[in-house]
């Protein structure tokens, strides 16, 4: 829970910094993320506003550098990584977000989904490789006991994803508590739990 809306915040206060980013939000239409961006961006509901302070709204989200994957729903990982190399040359795109990760693994062929997820991380990882950009990777934790903290032996697959990853960060809900807990930092190391509170007005 969260996970769209958190990532949402953080790549829209990256880009405002001038880090030009893609998006490709297979769960989440476009139309509805970008109307949750500018209520971000904006810091304020966009509901009953008048037709100037929407224009004025959208020209500025809209001076953005930030573009959007048209894929929605189950998507071939290769359609996914054509466009995202489209747009690392032609943007020079530094940040994919991918949203998320068990969209892509649609039409692999055989049994074994852990098997496909992790030819689909390792496609995902090339490409960062490859093209020195950035890709934060959504994907679902298994089922845990109420109240436990999620840990990345948690995360569903078969361990590929963790150990790939340069960072892993979980969205933790213990009790009424909720923070974002850093468990792995490949290049500074450092990592700890970071408590937030959701502004519904806001949205951040």
């Amino acid at each position: 829970e969260g996970k769209t809306t958190l990532l949402s915040q953080l790549s829209l206060d990256l880009c405002l910094q001038g880090c030009r980013t893609l998006w490709g939000s297979f769960e989440v239409q476009n139309a509805k993320l970008v109307a949750k961006m500018m209520q971000q961006q904006q810091r304020q509901s966009l509901r009953g506003c008048s037709p100037d302070e929407f224009d004025a709204a959208a020209d500025e989200f809209a001076q953005l550098p930030m573009w959007f994957l048209k894929y929605f729903g189950s998507t071939k990982v290769e359609h996914v990584l054509d466009a995202m190399e489209y747009a690392a040359h032609a943007h020079d795109v530094q940040h994919v977000v991918l949203d998320n990760l068990q969209f892509m693994t649609f039409g692999m062929g055989g049994d074994d989904k852990f098997a496909m997820i992790d030819t689909c991380l390792a496609k995902v990882r090339q490409f960062a490789t490859d093209h020195n950009v950035h890709v934060s990777l959504v994907m679902h934790p298994r089922k845990e006991e109420p109240g436990k903290e999620i840990h990345m032996g948690s995360v569903y697959g078969s361990g590929k994803a963790t150990q790939d990853s340069d960072n892993v960060i979980i969205i933790q809900h213990v009790g009424k508590l909720r923070y974002l807990d850093i468990q792995k930092n490949r290049f500074d190391g450092t990592r700890g739990k970071v408590p937030f509170v959701f502004d519904s007005h806001t949205l951040r």
